[in-house]
């Protein structure tokens, strides 16, 4: 049985979170028309058995499974994006279970998925720490987490102050969404290994968010 969860208080009224979903929804469908579908393609080609996508947004990665995937849970604290992705949710080619759940409360046995997608959602998660801690509690040893993540620029670069600067005002209208965060660093923290992982441009992203981190990072095989 699912455990109960408390989920996080939304930041914004509902009305507001319905359009930023709404928006959101849109710019994704957008992005699937551009090569940002070559990336989502790319960080989920090794992705094999029971899958979990931590925020599935409007549900656009499921457009892009590869054959070795047998089933997906997906967890997804916010309505509005659940009713979005209802119609990918049904047309998938393998079963899909969405959880009402967020990413630091991830309702999963331990060692019970055998890769996890993080892709657009760690920007925008409250505790990112305690996201990838559960993520290395229900990720099966030496198991794959499949990374597409927007990131912070380099240190010292123009792009990088630009959005420590911006980062108050974005994450008020965008949801949440840091556009600051040092992934890679809270990867690492976490214990997962990162060496197979890439900083890449993607030149048809904002170019506030172009700066990405796309690859697999390896969890323990112990």
């Amino acid at each position: 049985m699912t455990p109960r969860l408390t989920l996080r208080p939304m930041r914004e009224s509902a009305h507001a979170h319905r359009i930023f979903a709404t928006t959101y929804a849109a710019l994704v469908a957008v992005g699937e028309r551009t090569p940002f579908a070559h990336w989502r393609d790319r960080v989920l080609a090794p992705a094999q058995g029971r899958l979990l996508v931590v925020g599935l947004g409007p549900g656009h990665d499921l457009h892009h499974l590869p054959d070795a995937v047998t089933d997906v849970v997906a967890v997804e604290p916010d309505p509005a994006m659940r009713r979005h992705a209802a119609g990918r949710v049904a047309a998938a080619r393998v079963p899909v279970a969405v959880l009402a759940a967020v990413g630091e409360q991830l309702p999963l046995a331990p060692a019970s998925v055998d890769s996890v997608l993080l892709s657009l959602v760690l920007c925008s998660v409250d505790d990112p720490a305690v996201v990838l801690a559960e993520i290395r509690r229900v990720l099966r040893p030496a198991g794959r987490l499949l990374v597409l993540e927007h990131v912070r620029a380099s240190e010292g670069s123009k792009l990088g102050l630009l959005q420590d600067v911006i980062d108050p005002v974005w994450s008020r209208v965008a949801g949440g969404c840091r556009p600051n965060r040092r992934t890679r660093a809270l990867l690492d923290s976490a214990g997962f290994n990162t060496s197979s992982v890439d900083d890449v441009t993607i030149g048809s992203s904002l170019p506030l968010l172009a700066v990405h981190l796309c690859g697999v990072a390896r969890a323990p095989a112990d």
